[in-house]
Order: C-alpha cells, then sequence, then structure tokens
C-alpha cells in the first residue's frame, strides 16, 4: 500500500461522520435539530397591569371592580372612610394594593380639598416627612404607591428624591401617573433604587364611550409591542360598561396581571 493511498484513507476515515451526517441523517419531518434548539416558539401573550385609581370611599366601587373577574391592582387614596377596609378587601380578593398618594398639582389651589393634603415643595421638610409618614403608613398592606395628581411635584428632582427614598425605606415599588410629560420620578427613582414603571396611558380620561373603545384597543396595541404596560382606570359608570363589553375578546388578546406579578421575575 502506497503512502499516499494510506494518506487519502486516512482523511476518507477522518471526514467519515460528515459526509454520513450531510448525505444520509435527515431530521424527522425536516426539522432543523439546530433550528430547534436555539428558536423555540414561545406562545406568551402581553401583559398589561391595569390599576383603579381613586379608592377609599365606596365599597360599591370595589364590588364593581371584581365582578370585572380579572387580576388587577387597586390604589387607594390614605384617610379616607373606607380605605383600610377597601385594602383589606382587595387583598382577600387577590389584587394588590397601592397607597394613592397626593402630589402637589399644577394649579393646586383649584384641587384643594379637605379630604387629603398635597406634599409639596412649600411645605417646610419636617411637615412633609409627617405627611409621607402619614401616608404610607396609612395602607399597610400597599406593596407601592402611585401619585395621585402630582404634575407639579413630579417634575422636580429634588422634592421626587426626598419622596422617593421614603418610599425606598418602606420597601415598596413606585408607579408613575404618567400626569406630566415632564416627569423625572423613574429617573430619580433608579437613582435611589426604587422599582419604578411608569402609566402607559388612562384608559378613561375621557368618558365618552366610543373614544374609550379607542383608547383602550390603542392600549393593547401598545402592550403588543412593548411586551408589558401599565394603564390606569378609574371607577365609573361608562368605565366599567366598556370593559364589561370588551374584555371577554380583550383577554384572548392579552394577560391581565397585578402590579406584584409586574415587578416578579
Amino acid at each position: 500500500m502506497s503512502k499516499s493511498f494510506k494518506i487519502i484513507l486516512f482523511v476518507l476515515i477522518l471526514a467519515s461522520p460528515l459526509i454520513f451526517y450531510k448525505y444520509f441523517y435527515k431530521p424527522r419531518h425536516g426539522v432543523s435539530i439546530r433550528r430547534f434548539i436555539t428558536k423555540p416558539i414561545i406562545d406568551e401573550k402581553p401583559k398589561v397591569a391595569l390599576i383603579f385609581d381613586d379608592l377609599g370611599e365606596s365599597l360599591q366601587d370595589l364590588k364593581e371592580i371584581n365582578s370585572l373577574n380579572v387580576p388587577v391592582t387597586i390604589s387607594i387614596l390614605p384617610g379616607l372612610k373606607l380605605s383600610k377596609n377597601i385594602a383589606h378587601l382587595s387583598s382577600g380578593y387577590g389584587f394588590s394594593v397601592l397607597a394613592h398618594l397626593p402630589l402637589e398639582p399644577k394649579n393646586a389651589k383649584k384641587f384643594e380639598t379637605n379630604k387629603y393634603r398635597f406634599i409639596s415643595s412649600s411645605l417646610t421638610k419636617s411637615e412633609r416627612a409627617a405627611l409621607l409618614r402619614y401616608y404610607l403608613n396609612y395602607i399597610r398592606l400597599a406593596i407601592g404607591v402611585n401619585n395621585h395628581m402630582g404634575s407639579q411635584a413630579t417634575e422636580n428632582p429634588e422634592l421626587m428624591r426626598e419622596i422617593l427614598i421614603a418610599v425606598k425605606g418602606k420597601g415598596m415599588v413606585f408607579i408613575d401617573s404618567r400626569t406630566s410629560k415632564s416627569s423625572v420620578a423613574c429617573e430619580v427613582a433608579k437613582e435611589v433604587g426604587v422599582p419604578c414603571a411608569y402609566n402607559e396611558g388612562f384608559f378613561d380620561s375621557l368618558s365618552d364611550i366610543r373614544l374609550m373603545e379607542n383608547r383602550l384597543k390603542e392600549l393593547l396595541a401598545r402592550a403588543k409591542l412593548k411586551g408589558k404596560i401599565v394603564i390606569i382606570a378609574h371607577p365609573k359608570k361608562n368605565t366599567f360598561s366598556v370593559l364589561r363589553k370588551l374584555l371577554p375578546e380583550t383577554r384572548k388578546e392579552v394577560q391581565f396581571i397585578t402590579i406584584k406579578e409586574y415587578f416578579d421575575p
């Protein structure tokens, strides 16, 4: 046997597994093993965390929300006559609970009320600290807060840093309701180390039913684009009417989750 023949034979032996795989092995149904491993099929719906704001005075509102039969988050204004009762009932229903933190809006005098006091830069530091302690401790089941109004306060980095440090001290998350397009809340939250998400849109900022239906469709399209979003609604008659009409089909397109589930890994 010549030396050249031995070399050719040796090369063929080394290459035989590759030749066999390429010309003789065919995966079942023509599916590439490499493709199957590197590109698994994931059938997961976009997620929507729906928050209902402004609870605290009506058990009927909570009953209406519960009748929708979807996971939601309840945001409760501290200090109202039924705030603590609604928090306990909401937790029992499996909903996440937030403290709805009154923050200074633009034109604050227009929104003055005897039900709560806005946290604002016009208060002294000790006054703000006392209000924060009261609000953050009032609803002990709350896993986080979102701002009630706050178009002025959320544009103020120093004030938001002060608020978010207090939120961090309670181990809470922060949801920016985005009452101002110039809000710096989540930016400051990141610096402070507070988990933060923001509202993609108020579903019922306009009470016209047709406009609300279109708005919900817009928000669902955004959920499909982003994969996971937060939206806010209010316990109003037309809001419930639209949701009861659209939820059966909507639940086929997206998965509703609580804020706790939103932040869970």
